[in-house]
Protein backbone atom coordinates (compact mmCIF):
# COMPACT_ATOMS: atom_id res chain seq x y z
CA UNK A 1 0.00 0.00 0.00
CA UNK A 2 2.82 2.45 0.92
CA UNK A 3 4.17 2.35 -2.91
CA UNK A 4 6.03 5.58 -2.44
CA UNK A 5 7.82 5.39 0.67
CA UNK A 6 8.88 1.44 -0.99
CA UNK A 7 10.13 3.16 -3.95
CA UNK A 8 12.25 5.42 -2.42
CA UNK A 9 14.21 3.18 0.19
CA UNK A 10 15.04 0.89 -2.97
CA UNK A 11 16.75 3.35 -4.52
CA UNK A 12 17.62 4.15 -8.31
CA UNK A 13 18.09 0.29 -9.31
CA UNK A 14 15.22 -1.20 -11.35
CA UNK A 15 15.46 -4.55 -10.07
CA UNK A 16 15.12 -3.31 -6.49
CA UNK A 17 12.44 -0.87 -7.72
CA UNK A 18 10.18 -4.17 -9.23
CA UNK A 19 10.63 -6.01 -5.92
CA UNK A 20 9.79 -2.63 -4.36
CA UNK A 21 6.31 -2.21 -5.85
CA UNK A 22 5.83 -6.43 -6.24
CA UNK A 23 5.85 -7.28 -2.77
CA UNK A 24 2.36 -7.26 -1.86
CA UNK A 25 2.08 -9.34 -5.11
CA UNK A 26 4.63 -12.28 -5.10
CA UNK A 27 4.27 -13.84 -1.84
CA UNK A 28 6.14 -17.32 -0.35
CA UNK A 29 9.77 -18.35 0.14
CA UNK A 30 12.76 -16.46 -1.23
CA UNK A 31 14.70 -16.38 -3.76
CA UNK A 32 11.77 -18.97 -4.68
CA UNK A 33 11.48 -18.61 -8.61
CA UNK A 34 12.42 -14.99 -9.13
CA UNK A 35 15.78 -14.00 -11.00
CA UNK A 36 18.20 -12.25 -8.35
CA UNK A 37 17.88 -8.96 -8.47
CA UNK A 38 13.48 -9.39 -8.09
CA UNK A 39 14.14 -12.00 -5.29
CA UNK A 40 16.25 -9.42 -3.60
CA UNK A 41 14.04 -6.76 -4.19
CA UNK A 42 11.36 -8.24 -2.77
CA UNK A 43 13.05 -9.20 0.44
CA UNK A 44 14.02 -5.88 0.98
CA UNK A 45 10.35 -4.47 0.96
CA UNK A 46 9.62 -7.16 3.47
CA UNK A 47 12.75 -6.06 5.46
CA UNK A 48 11.17 -2.81 5.78
CA UNK A 49 7.60 -4.19 6.67
CA UNK A 50 9.14 -5.58 9.90
CA UNK A 51 11.07 -2.53 10.13
CA UNK A 52 7.78 -0.29 9.93
CA UNK A 53 5.76 -3.01 12.17
CA UNK A 54 7.62 -3.76 14.96
CA UNK A 55 9.17 0.13 15.70
CA UNK A 56 7.33 1.72 18.80
CA UNK A 57 7.00 5.35 17.50
CA UNK A 58 4.95 3.61 14.08
CA UNK A 59 3.26 1.18 16.47
CA UNK A 60 2.13 3.35 19.32
CA UNK A 61 0.03 5.50 16.33
CA UNK A 62 -2.49 2.57 15.80
CA UNK A 63 -4.26 4.02 19.27
CA UNK A 64 -4.94 7.41 17.29
CA UNK A 65 -7.73 5.28 16.03
CA UNK A 66 -11.10 4.58 17.63
CA UNK A 67 -11.29 1.00 19.08
CA UNK A 68 -13.74 -0.72 16.61
CA UNK A 69 -11.17 0.62 14.03
CA UNK A 70 -8.18 0.06 15.37
CA UNK A 71 -8.03 -3.32 13.16
CA UNK A 72 -7.63 -1.24 9.97
CA UNK A 73 -4.53 1.15 11.24
CA UNK A 74 -2.42 -0.55 9.44
CA UNK A 75 -3.60 -0.26 6.16
CA UNK A 76 -4.35 3.49 7.05
CA UNK A 77 -0.83 3.82 7.79
CA UNK A 78 0.75 2.35 4.77
CA UNK A 79 -1.58 5.28 2.62
CA UNK A 80 -0.69 7.60 5.26
CA UNK A 81 2.57 7.49 5.19
CA UNK A 82 3.03 7.88 1.81
CA UNK A 83 0.95 11.54 2.52
CA UNK A 84 3.33 11.95 4.71
CA UNK A 85 6.55 11.48 2.54
CA UNK A 86 4.89 13.10 -0.47
CA UNK A 87 4.05 16.32 1.25
CA UNK A 88 7.84 16.60 2.65
CA UNK A 89 9.25 15.26 -0.55
CA UNK A 90 12.01 17.29 -1.35
CA UNK A 91 13.15 18.13 2.42
CA UNK A 92 13.31 14.15 3.10
CA UNK A 93 14.80 12.46 0.19
CA UNK A 94 16.37 15.79 -1.90
CA UNK A 95 14.13 14.73 -4.87
CA UNK A 96 11.40 16.56 -6.51
CA UNK A 97 8.54 14.31 -6.40
CA UNK A 98 6.95 14.54 -9.86
CA UNK A 99 10.29 13.90 -11.57
CA UNK A 100 11.12 10.71 -9.20
CA UNK A 101 7.35 9.45 -10.18
CA UNK A 102 7.74 9.81 -12.96
CA UNK A 103 11.04 8.30 -13.35
CA UNK A 104 10.52 5.29 -10.97
CA UNK A 105 7.22 4.23 -12.60
CA UNK A 106 8.69 4.56 -16.01
CA UNK A 107 11.30 1.87 -14.63
CA UNK A 108 7.95 0.06 -13.73
CA UNK A 109 6.31 0.57 -17.04
CA UNK A 110 9.32 -1.21 -18.64
CA UNK A 111 8.99 -3.60 -16.74
CA UNK A 112 5.51 -4.73 -16.58
CA UNK A 113 5.42 -7.49 -18.83
CA UNK A 114 7.04 -9.26 -15.30
CA UNK A 115 4.30 -8.37 -13.55
CA UNK A 116 1.11 -10.44 -12.66
CA UNK A 117 -2.06 -8.84 -13.46
CA UNK A 118 -3.01 -7.48 -10.95
CA UNK A 119 0.26 -5.56 -10.42
CA UNK A 120 0.15 -4.29 -13.88
CA UNK A 121 -3.61 -2.68 -12.98
CA UNK A 122 -2.46 -0.47 -10.33
CA UNK A 123 0.97 0.41 -12.13
CA UNK A 124 -1.52 1.63 -14.52
CA UNK A 125 -4.10 3.25 -12.26
CA UNK A 126 -0.67 5.26 -10.78
CA UNK A 127 0.13 6.13 -13.57
CA UNK A 128 -2.80 7.52 -15.59
CA UNK A 129 -4.12 9.26 -12.37
CA UNK A 130 -0.72 10.54 -11.24
CA UNK A 131 -1.35 9.05 -7.89
CA UNK A 132 1.89 9.57 -6.42
CA UNK A 133 2.36 12.94 -6.77
CA UNK A 134 -1.15 13.46 -5.16
CA UNK A 135 -0.50 12.23 -2.33
CA UNK A 136 0.71 15.35 -0.98
CA UNK A 137 -3.03 16.34 -0.78
CA UNK A 138 -5.13 14.38 2.16
CA UNK A 139 -7.80 14.04 0.01
CA UNK A 140 -5.85 11.48 -1.97
CA UNK A 141 -5.73 9.42 1.42
CA UNK A 142 -9.24 9.51 1.60
CA UNK A 143 -9.95 8.56 -2.06
CA UNK A 144 -7.45 5.20 -1.72
CA UNK A 145 -8.54 4.13 1.72
CA UNK A 146 -12.43 4.49 -0.24
CA UNK A 147 -11.06 2.84 -3.18
CA UNK A 148 -9.60 -0.17 -1.11
CA UNK A 149 -13.16 -0.56 1.03
CA UNK A 150 -15.04 -0.71 -2.16
CA UNK A 151 -12.92 -3.55 -3.44
CA UNK A 152 -12.88 -5.37 -0.19
CA UNK A 153 -16.59 -5.53 1.23
CA UNK A 154 -14.30 -7.12 4.52
CA UNK A 155 -12.54 -3.50 5.00
CA UNK A 156 -15.74 -1.46 4.52
CA UNK A 157 -14.95 0.11 7.76
CA UNK A 158 -11.59 1.28 6.22
CA UNK A 159 -13.56 4.08 4.82
CA UNK A 160 -14.14 6.06 8.16
CA UNK A 161 -10.72 6.13 9.16
CA UNK A 162 -9.38 8.76 6.77
CA UNK A 163 -12.36 11.19 8.98
CA UNK A 164 -11.35 9.77 11.93
CA UNK A 165 -7.60 10.44 11.73
CA UNK A 166 -7.56 13.62 10.05
CA UNK A 167 -7.53 15.91 13.21
CA UNK A 168 -4.18 13.89 14.02
CA UNK A 169 -2.20 14.63 10.69
CA UNK A 170 0.11 16.67 12.20
CA UNK A 171 1.09 14.26 15.10
CA UNK A 172 1.58 11.18 12.45
CA UNK A 173 3.67 13.18 10.46
CA UNK A 174 6.08 14.17 13.20
CA UNK A 175 6.69 10.44 14.10
CA UNK A 176 6.70 9.79 10.60
CA UNK A 177 9.69 12.02 9.86
CA UNK A 178 11.08 11.84 13.00
CA UNK A 179 11.44 8.22 11.81
CA UNK A 180 12.61 8.05 8.12
CA UNK A 181 15.74 9.06 8.21
CA UNK A 182 16.71 6.06 10.44
CA UNK A 183 14.22 3.80 8.06
CA UNK A 184 16.72 5.07 5.06
CA UNK A 185 20.00 4.04 7.41
CA UNK A 186 18.58 0.55 8.19
CA UNK A 187 17.76 -0.12 4.41
CA UNK A 188 20.85 1.17 2.83
CA UNK A 189 22.78 -1.08 5.65
CA UNK A 190 20.93 -3.47 4.78
CA UNK A 191 21.80 -3.42 1.09
CA UNK A 192 25.42 -2.59 1.90
CA UNK A 193 25.94 -6.18 3.57
CA UNK A 194 24.75 -9.11 1.16
CA UNK A 195 25.07 -11.58 3.83
CA UNK A 196 21.82 -9.70 5.42
CA UNK A 197 19.44 -11.20 2.23
CA UNK A 198 17.07 -12.81 2.19
CA UNK A 199 16.82 -11.80 5.84
CA UNK A 200 18.30 -9.73 8.58
CA UNK A 201 17.68 -7.78 11.70
CA UNK A 202 14.71 -5.99 11.77
CA UNK A 203 15.03 -3.28 14.42
CA UNK A 204 15.37 0.66 13.92
CA UNK A 205 18.24 2.54 15.64
CA UNK A 206 17.15 5.48 17.31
Amino acid sequence: MNTLAHLVLAGPDQDLRLGAFLGDFLPGPLPGPHAPGLARGLALHRYIDRLTDSDPGFRALKALAPAHLRRYMPIALDVIFDHCLARRFEALTGHILEAFSTEALGDLKALRHAMPAPAQQLLAALDTHAVLPAYAHWPAVERTLRGIARRRPRLLALGDLAPALEPHRDTIAAIFEDRFPALEAACAAWLADPSRFPGGDATLTP
